[in-house]
Parts: structure tokens; sequence; C-alpha cells
């Protein structure tokens, strides 16, 4: 029975041998990415359409987003909170593909995106307000109670890549054993000895089931991809914006 599961996932999973399949979807998530963006630009018209329109349309929506949740200081983050949008979503989009797996389904895929985000946030927080400046936000005000402050302000920022890491992760964790399940359970119904009658049932409420998974994966592919990239950018706004600005 062991035998045939891993046959079976090895029918149901695209995987190069010898490389991790988390680090395989990473590349061809990436892979669709560039080529995206390229044939977006191959040919610029003033009036876009086709892949231009799409690729235009994205930009300018992650920059509206920046500016919301930012200010003006947004835009010229653009490149940051646009690669990861991207690569989350196509990411959460390659799991519905059939033998394909979404690469945000690994958890270390997730943390590294997460880490990417929390050393950013540190880093532009002391670049804008230089090293002393950037900590003082932890240490109150009331100042008095400064090193309570300090801790909680710590056990805070330490926490957002672990939320960040397990938000993305159970969520399209989900969407693939939903997906996998029902692809296991198709093959099951066709190897199982029963009527003819109640097998065609099983299988046309399975093949019927799985458009409706796949559309709900779609949306919530979107909806995390949008909820990290939001979230990266309330924290790098949060730490490069002076007290007075707040």
């Amino acid at each position: 029975m062991a035998a045939e599961a891993e046959g079976l996932k090895e029918i149901i999973f695209i995987q190069l041998p010898g490389i991790p399949e988390a680090v395989t979807m990473s590349w061809i998530a990436m892979g669709i990415i560039i080529v995206t963006g390229f044939l977006g630009s191959f040919s610029i018209k003033r009036a876009p359409r086709g892949i231009q329109n799409m690729v235009e349309f994205g930009i300018d929506w992650v920059t509206e987003k920046t500016r919301e949740f930012m200010g003006e200081n947004g835009p010229r983050f653009l490149p940051l909170f646009l690669t990861l949008f991207l690569f989350i979503f196509v990411s959460n989009l390659l799991g519905l593909i059939p033998g394909f797996k979404s690469p945000t389904s690994n958890i270390s895929v997730n943390l590294a995106l997460a880490l990417i985000v929390f050393f950013s946030t540190h880093y532009f927080g002391i670049k804008e307000k230089g090293v002393l400046g950037y900590f003082k936000h932890f240490m109150g005000p009331p100042y008095w109670l400064a090193p309570l402050f300090f801790v909680i302000h710590t056990i805070g920022e330490l926490v957002r890549p672990v939320s960040l890491t397990l938000r993305l992760f159970f969520n399209i964790l989900a969407k693939e054993v939903l997906l996998t399940l029902l692809a296991t359970l198709f093959f099951v119904f066709l190897m199982l000895e029963m009527p003819k009658v109640i097998q065609a049932l099983l299988l046309a409420g399975d093949f019927l089931l799985r458009p409706a998974i796949i559309l709900l994966g779609a949306l919530v592919s979107f909806i995390q991809a949008l909820v990290f990239t939001v979230l990266s950018m309330i924290y790098i706004g949060s730490a490069i914006t002076h007290e007075e600005e707040h």
C-alpha cells in the first residue's frame, strides 16, 4: 500500500531527481514571472494590450497599495513588494495545476520570505532613523517603562516572521491537501471493486468537486499573497515613519 501511495505521488507531482521539490517549484514560479515580464516589455505600446496590459496593471496596483499603506515613501519600495506579491501569488497558483505543487506549501520557503521582510524592516528602519533613533521607539513612551517596553517590542518583532510564515503555510497547505485528497480518491474509486452505479456517482462527485476547490484555491492564493505583502508594507512603513509623522 505504501509503495502504491509513493507511486501515485510520483504520478501527481513533478520533481527533478536530486533536487528538493520546493526548490524545483520555486524555480518554475520564478521562470513564469521572468518570462511574463519579458514578454510584457518586449514590444511596449502606448495603448497596452495583452500581457503588457496585465503587467502594467499589476505594477500600478501594487504601487497604489504602497501609497495606501506607506504614504508617499511607498513607491520607492516597489521592487521588493512587487517581487514578494508576484512570487507568492504565482507559487500559490502552481498547486492548482495537475503535476505541480505550491512552493509556499513548504514551510522553509515561507520562512525565507518572512525573514527577508524581517531583516528589510530593521535595515530600512535603521537606515532612515539611525541606530539610536530606530531603537528609541522600542523604549516607550512612557520612557520610565523603557525596559518593559523594550522586551514587549522585541518579542513582537520576533513573532512577526513566525506569524507571516505560519499564516501562509497553513492556508496553502490546506488547499494542497484537499486537491491531493481528491486526486487520490479518484484513483482509489477507479481501483476499488464496487457496483458500477456507486462507482460512477463517486467519480462524478469527485470530478465536480474539484473545480469548486480550484476556484476557492485561486481566491485563497490571491488573498494570501495580498495579506503577506500588505503586512510587509505595514511593518516596513512603521519602521521608517518618524514619530511626528506617525
